[in-house]
């Protein structure tokens, strides 16, 4: 059954688009959980078409025919990956921080100072 390899790439880039925009959604809705996970299956898909992009530059594997000869040229290394699904994850674990501090101040000021409630 033919397949067209580029396809399969196009997919995961696709995937990869749509869990960093679930992700953003539901950091905007406040669930950083939430957001994690989408992260991390962005960064899966993300990796996954970029392994399959690699895979696609790369010669076939020697032939059955000739199962002693070897290429003369070492396969390429692949390129590391991208630091932007890191980089988001430092940035919602960030603002998670900043939410607890800012929620923890405010819980400091409404709270009673000695027993007393200064209202």
């Amino acid at each position: 059954m033919p397949t067209d390899f580029g396809d399969i790439t196009a997919y995961h880039r696709h995937e990869s688009s749509r869990y960093y925009a679930l992700a953003q959604a539901a950091r905007d809705a406040g669930d950083l959980s939430k957001a994690e996970y989408m992260v991390a299956m962005a960064a899966r898909h993300a990796e996954a078409a970029h392994e399959q992009q690699m895979a696609m530059m790369l010669d076939p594997g020697p032939s059955i025919a000739n199962p002693g000869q070897r290429s003369r040229w070492p396969a390429p290394q692949p390129e590391p990956s991208s630091i932007a699904p890191g980089r988001l994850l430092a940035v919602l674990r960030g603002a998670g921080h900043i939410a607890t501090a800012i929620h923890k101040s405010v819980s400091k000021r409404n709270a009673p100072f000695q027993g007393l409630s200064l209202r």
